[in-house]
């Protein structure tokens, strides 16, 4: 008995694979429990209100918190693996290297195409400028911060320590399915509105980067690519995110036409032009790339 229980929970290289991903959700899990109540205190304390809509401030702290969250927990995981954080795709000192601004060109040119092919099928109406002066420097800055958190948070969170742990127990490729179909899933089960269209998309999203950590060795191109993607369709082309707009979008853009065409209350990201994108996306990044 005692040798059965033993095998469930470890193997020939320590501590099974599933378990460690488990015991890494937890930390991460806790932590941001944790430090999300006393964010909570300390905005009561001091009288913080929400700016309504998709805010920039809101965002920057829910995702600070789970980057903070899930760093602390790789790190525990690297000194009980007695690995580097490298070695699970986290950049070091030059996270903002040229990966990471090429992936960037490559998210901004995406979510640009997205747009431009709603627009020319009638759907999207770019109207004027809703940003002047100091207020397009203030967010343009705190959206370029927010979106920055967006990446590092997400990317770490599904693509580092999961991806990695994963894919040593059942290959990358598999992991990457699995988690790209999750990431899926849980934009279909935690946002309003929600569609088949927007889980398939962001889903092959995932896939997308999965294929960038692949090829390039680790997650800079990805992060880049998330933040930017997010930036443009929210704050540069003001699409809505489940049924809001960002506070302080660069444009008054307007969205008509039926929920296929535009994404509807879920955004660009929920209109079925999203597929040919990502199907050149996919095709261009092959042809330009190969594997490390």
């Amino acid at each position: 008995m005692k040798s059965m229980l033993r095998s469930i929970f470890v193997g020939p290289s320590g501590i099974r694979s599933g378990w460690r991903l488990l015991i890494f959700l937890a930390i991460g899990f806790g932590l941001q429990v944790g430090l999300g109540w006393g964010v909570d205190f300390l905005a009561q304390r001091l009288g913080y209100r929400a700016l309504g809509g998709l805010d920039p401030i809101e965002f920057s702290v829910e995702d600070g918190v789970t980057l903070i969250a899930v760093l602390a927990a790789t790190m525990v995981m690297a000194h009980f693996e007695r690995r580097k954080l490298g070695e699970y795709g986290l950049p070091g000192r030059n996270a903002l290297g040229r990966k990471f601004w090429e992936g960037g060109a490559f998210g901004f040119g995406g979510v640009t195409l997205l747009i431009a092919l709603i627009a020319a099928a009638g759907g999207y109406s770019p109207g004027r400028m809703a940003l002047h002066g100091s207020a397009f420097i203030y967010f343009c800055a705190l959206w370029a911060v927010a979106s920055l958190l967006i990446g590092f948070a997400e990317e770490f969170l599904f693509r580092g320590y999961p991806q990695f742990i994963l894919g040593t127990a059942m290959g990358f490729w598999p992991a990457a399915f699995l988690i790209s179909f999750l990431f899926g899933a849980l934009h279909f089960f935690t946002k309003p509105h929600e569609r088949w269209t927007d889980w398939a998309s962001t889903g092959l999203l995932a896939l997308f980067v999965c294929l960038t950590l692949r090829r390039t060795g680790d997650l800079r191109f990805a992060i880049g690519f998330h933040a930017a993607f997010d930036f443009g369709a929210i704050f540069v082309y003001g699409g809505p995110n489940g049924g809001e707009l960002a506070k302080g979008r660069l444009l008054n853009a307007t969205f008509h036409g039926p929920d296929w065409l535009t994404g509807g209350f879920l955004g660009p990201e929920a209109s079925l032009m999203v597929f040919p994108v990502l199907a050149l996306m996919f095709f261009g990044f092959d042809r330009l790339t190969r594997a490390k």
